[in-house]
């Protein structure tokens, strides 16, 4: 009654009219390397368990795991980064991320150093990755400045390339039913 419900109207347009769209990311590190990848491809982020490996898979394939029931293939980040290996950690983490595998999306375990924590950033903060090298900047949608940190966003469908989706799909047991065999 004291006009409360009627005070700081100006304040709200003003709040509506320069909303900041917001992006949300997962900062995570692997080696010296800080980046972060968008909050809304990762299913969960799990301890290490046993992995299974498999023969003839590219180098940065570790194997298999069993999450519930699925067999899911495992990425190892370092190693798709071309940095030497290095024996887990307490703080080393699995992001169980989806990837787009063209009309359908394959579940993959990635192996990162150290997860630190969730972020929201505005999108206009998020500057376009270098190109440093034609391979380089695939893996990369941009950067963002976070606490005196430059971070790399990660773009998950780009880690991997057509040939490698088609062959981890395979080693999740194909996706699903009715995929064409031929691609």
């Amino acid at each position: 009654m004291k006009g409360t419900a009627f005070g700081g109207g100006a304040t709200e347009r003003g709040k509506t009219q320069g909303r900041v769209e917001l992006t949300q990311l997962v900062a995570f590190g692997v080696a010296d390397g800080d980046y972060a990848v968008d909050i809304m491809r990762i299913k969960e982020i799990i301890n290490p368990v046993p992995v299974t490996p498999m023969p003839k898979a590219p180098p940065f394939i570790e194997g298999v795991i069993e999450l519930r029931g699925a067999i899911l293939p495992l990425v190892d980040v370092r190693k798709r980064f071309d940095l030497s290996p290095t024996a887990p950690t307490r703080a080393t983490k699995i992001l169980i991320v989806s990837v787009d595998l063209g009309e359908q999306r394959i579940i993959v375990g990635l192996i990162v150093d150290r997860v630190s924590e969730p972020l929201r950033v505005p999108k206009s903060e998020i500057k376009p990755a270098p190109r440093l090298s034609i391979s380089e900047r695939a893996f990369f949608t941009g950067v963002v400045g976070h606490h005196g940190k430059m971070l790399m966003v990660l773009d998950v469908d780009a880690l991997l390339s057509s040939a490698e989706k088609l062959t981890l799909s395979g080693m999740a047991g194909g996706g699903g039913s009715g995929g064409a065999a031929g691609g």
